[in-house]
C-alpha cells in the first residue's frame, strides 16, 4: 500500500508536522506575552474550549479516513483537510493561552499537560500517515490515540481548586504506597522482599540485609514521621475539597502556593523511605529525616493561614506539628547515640 509520502501529499503531511512541531515547542518553552483579560467568564470559556477539543478531533479523524484506504487523496484534498486541522489546532492553542494567569498557576500547568497531549498525538498521527501504508495499524492506533486524548477533557479540572485537589491526589497515593512498603518491610523483614517477588530461594539473611535492635528502636520514630505526613496530606485534601474557594486572586494563590509545598513532599518522603532499609546509614537517616520534618513543619505553619483552614482544622494541624516535632526529636535523639553507624 502507498503511503502519505509516495504523492503530492506528502509534503503537505511533512509541512504540518513542522509546524506542529514549532506551535509544541513555544508552548513548552514558555508563556505568551498576551494581556490577562480581566473580563474573563469561566463558564463561556470552558465550553468554547471543550468545542475545540471536539472540533480537532472530529478534523483528524476526517484527514485519517482519507488516508484509510487507496485511492489516497492528491495534494490540493489533502491541503484542504490539513488547514482545517490547523485551523482547529491553533484554536485550541489561542484559547490556552487565553486561560489568565490568576485564573491559577496549577490549573493553567494542568490545561497545557491536556493541550501538549493532544498536540504531540496528532503529530504523531500525522507522521504514521506521512510513513506508513494506508489503514495500518500504527495508522488506527494513533487515531485512536487522538480520541482519547480529546475525550478526557470533560474530566479536566476547571478551575485551581480541582486542579490542587487532583494534585494532592496523586501525592497522597504515592506516599501512602510508600508508607506500605516500609510497613510491609518491617513486618515481613527486607530480606524476604525479593524472594516473594521472584520465588527465589535466599541464603540465610546477612547483618547487612536486616535490622539491628538499634536501628529497630529508631525505626518507630521513622514510621510515625511517614504516618504525619500520610495525615497530613489526607486531613488538608478534606479541607480543601470542602472549604477551598476560587473567588479571588488571595483564595487562587494560596492554592497554588500549598500545591507548591505538597508537590515537593513525595520526593523528600521517597528519599527518607528508601534510606531507611538496611544497612543503616544513621547520618543519612537524620538528615533525610530533617528535610521531611521541616518540609512538614513549614505546610502545616502555612495551611494554618490559610482561608480553607476554620477552627476544627486548627486542632489537627497543631496535634500534627506536635506529632511532626515529637517523631524528629526522637529520630535525633536514636541517630545521634547510633555514634557507630554515623559518618
Amino acid at each position: 500500500m502507498a503511503s502519505g509520502k509516495a504523492h503530492g501529499a506528502g509534503n503537505v503531511l511533512e509541512n504540518f508536522k513542522d509546524n506542529l512541531d514549532l506551535v509544541i515547542k513555544q508552548i513548552k518553552d514558555g508563556e505568551t506575552e498576551r494581556e490577562s483579560d480581566d473580563t474573563f467568564e469561566a463558564k463561556q470559556y470552558w465550553m468554547k474550549i471543550g468545542s475545540v477539543f471536539k472540533s480537532l478531533s472530529h478534523e483528524a479523524t476526517k484527514l485519517s479516513l482519507a488516508f484509510s484506504s487507496p485511492p489516497l487523496p492528491d495534494e490540493k484534498t489533502c491541503k484542504s483537510l490539513v488547514d482545517t486541522c490547523e485551523k482547529a489546532t491553533l484554536g485550541l492553542v489561542s484559547l490556552f493561552y487565553s486561560l489568565p494567569k490568576y485564573q491559577g498557576l496549577y490549573l493553567r500547568k494542568s490545561l497545557k499537560s491536556a493541550v501538549l497531549g493532544v498536540l504531540q498525538d496528532l503529530q504523531t498521527l500525522v507522521h504514521v500517515l506521512h510513513d506508513s501504508g494506508a489503514g495500518s495499524t500504527e495508522q488506527l492506533q494513533s487515531t485512536g490515540i487522538v480520541w482519547q486524548d480529546t475525550d478526557r477533557f470533560s474530566s479536566l479540572p476547571k478551575d485551581n481548586k480541582e486542579a490542587v485537589l487532583g494534585l494532592m491526589k496523586v501525592t497522597s497515593e504515592l506516599v501512602r504506597d510508600a508508607l506500605g512498603e516500609m510497613q510491609d518491610a518491617v513486618e515481613n523483614g527486607p530480606a524476604n522482599d525479593l524472594a516473594e517477588v521472584f520465588g527465589l530461594e535466599m541464603d540465610e539473611p546477612s547483618n547487612e540485609d536486616t535490622w539491628s535492635e538499634t536501628d529497630k528502636t529508631l525505626l518507630g520514630p521513622c514510621l510515625g514521621l511517614l504516618k504525619t505526613s500520610r495525615s497530613l496530606l489526607k486531613k488538608s485534601r478534606e479541607s480543601v475539597s470542602k472549604r477551598a474557594s476560587c473567588h479571588c486572586t488571595d483564595q487562587i494563590s494560596q492554592l497554588d502556593d500549598l500545591a507548591d509545598y505538597i508537590g515537593r513532599l513525595s520526593p523528600v518522603v521517597d528519599e527518607f523511605a528508601s534510606s531507611l532499609y538496611p544497612p543503616m546509614k544513621y547520618s543519612s537517616v537524620q538528615e533525610n529525616a530533617k528535610d521531611l520534618y521541616n518540609l512538614q513543619r513549614t505546610i502545616l505553619s502555612f495551611y494554618q493561614k490559610c482561608h480553607m483552614c476554620n477552627e476544627d482544622d486548627q486542632k489537627w494541624v497543631e496535634f500534627l506539628l506536635k506529632a511532626n516535632q515529637h517523631n524528629w526529636e526522637n529520630i535525633k535523639q536514636c541517630t545521634d547515640t547510633g555514634h557507630e553507624k554515623v559518618t
